[in-house]
């Protein structure tokens, strides 16, 4: 694990003809980093566990993820990074449940933190963040919202709340004007939008891509279904299911009839993430609750014929459960203060600047007044920011989600293709639960 080229590690390379003195004295500069101050007596290379590619030159968000490592390593010179690239999570979980010594840094989602936190390989940030007087307030959803057992064990850098995507043209042929702002409206766009190819709006049930299975369709629905405003969605532990049974069903009778007045055709069970953005992409979809990180790609895709609103819920300006991803650090690290360095600086306002220019919602609220978000591409992002700050709502989740995604998924399934009534849903989603969860 302490090889200094492992398989699937990247190294940050400056492109060619620039002067590395020169491109990180200069970003350390703008960035206005103490480029004298090292916590390191010794050169040290710390591993950095992410699902970003530095090598993906299609992906903004990488290109800004390579940018602020460099303004790291011009700020803490005798530090180096190296990106392992972990496109689903699987190294970081391994490294996590084997108590490796390495990566020395995982990017972590929050659903996924519960599980995380339960190997005991991940450090608490308590004692450092008061140590160094980390500012938790400078946040658009508060910092203590993201506590898991009582402690903070990340720090936060983005955060992704669902939006409804549309195709323009679509919605122009069928003379529609506003898009819905509730379950009950989409159901009603079956009748005018869906025929043949096209589906009026897509439910992605499919249990391929993201880390579990059925990912996306938790992430963008049922999340918020059953949380809904105030309802918890697991217990603070992470292991008792938090929201009420009447909420699952709720969820269940939502989902059947839109299946029932055809917004959704059974095509859209085995959708996950790319086969719904495909399907928007062609135009087979012609709206479907989606991922703001995919909606700029998307957008270029189909020449500009593409718009968002917030995503519909039960009642009109319901919230919406937000995630995000977080900077942490393996307890078992002999690099922790390194670490803490790295981690700190990729939480702060002038690199969460660069990182925006990647497309992401970033976290801190004072980056948001960096010049980035006076240009035209900047626009959805403060759209975004304003709906992640004005209906989002972070909750708990299970230590064992992907499992319990993958159980959700299957019931929801099944009820569709078998014409079950929702109370079949709620009964095979607890017993199933209860069984996984004495075996984790």
């Amino acid at each position: 694990m302490n090889a200094q080229n492992p398989k699937g590690v990247t190294e940050q390379k400056i492109a060619p003809g620039t002067s590395r003195r020169i491109f990180l004295g200069g970003a350390a500069a703008v960035l206005g980093a103490p480029a004298g101050r090292a916590f390191a007596q010794t050169n040290e290379t710390i591993s950095y566990n992410s699902f970003l590619d530095p090598a993906n030159a299609n992906d903004p968000r990488a290109a800004a993820q390579t940018q602020m490592i460099a303004a790291f390593e011009a700020s803490q010179p005798r530090v180096k990074v190296r990106v392992i690239v972990d496109p689903a999570g699987q190294n970081g979980v391994r490294a996590a449940r084997a108590k490796s010594d390495s990566p020395d840094v995982i990017r972590v989602n929050n659903f996924q933190m519960p599980e995380f936190v339960s190997t005991g390989s991940v450090l608490p940030l308590d004692d450092l963040i008061a140590r160094d007087k980390f500012d938790t307030k400078d946040w658009l959803i508060n910092l203590d919202q993201t506590r898991v057992d009582g402690k903070l064990w990340g720090v936060q850098q983005d955060y992704r709340i669902p939006i409804y995507v549309y195709r323009k043209s679509k919605f122009d042929e069928a003379k529609i004007t506003t898009p819905p702002r509730t379950y009950a409206e989409v159901g009603a766009l079956g009748a005018l939008l869906t025929k043949p190819p096209q589906m009026a709006y897509g439910v992605p049930i499919g249990l391929s891509g993201g880390i579990g299975g059925a990912q996306a369709f938790m992430e963008f629905m049922v999340s918020s279904m059953v949380a809904g405003n105030s309802d918890p969605f697991f217990a603070a532990s992470g292991r008792d299911i938090g929201f009420s049974e009447q909420r699952l069903l709720l969820a269940a009778s939502i989902v059947k009839d839109l299946f029932a007045k055809k917004a959704a055709t059974p095509v859209s069970l085995q959708f996950a993430y790319n086969e719904l953005q495909d399907a928007l992409r062609a135009g087979t979809v012609a709206s479907a609750t989606f991922g703001l990180y995919r909606y700029r790609g998307l957008k270029a895709a189909v020449g500009g014929d593409l718009a968002w609103a917030p995503a519909p819920a039960v009642a009109a300006n319901d919230k919406h459960a937000v995630y995000g991803f977080q900077m942490c650090i393996n307890r078992h690290s002999p690099r922790q203060g390194g670490a803490w360095e790295f981690v700190k600086f990729m939480g702060s306002p002038a690199a969460q600047a660069l990182a925006a220019r990647g497309g992401e919602v970033v976290a801190r609220a004072s980056a948001y007044k960096d010049a980035y978000f006076q240009t035209p591409e900047a626009q959805d992002q403060l759209g975004w920011k304003t709906l992640v700050e004005q209906r989002g709502r972070m909750v708990n989740y299970s230590i064992i989600q992907s499992t319990f995604n993958q159980i959700c998924g299957e019931a929801f399934q099944r009820m569709i293709l078998r014409d079950l009534a929702p109370a079949a849903v709620a009964l095979e989603v607890r017993t199933r639960y209860a069984d996984a969860l004495a075996k984790a």
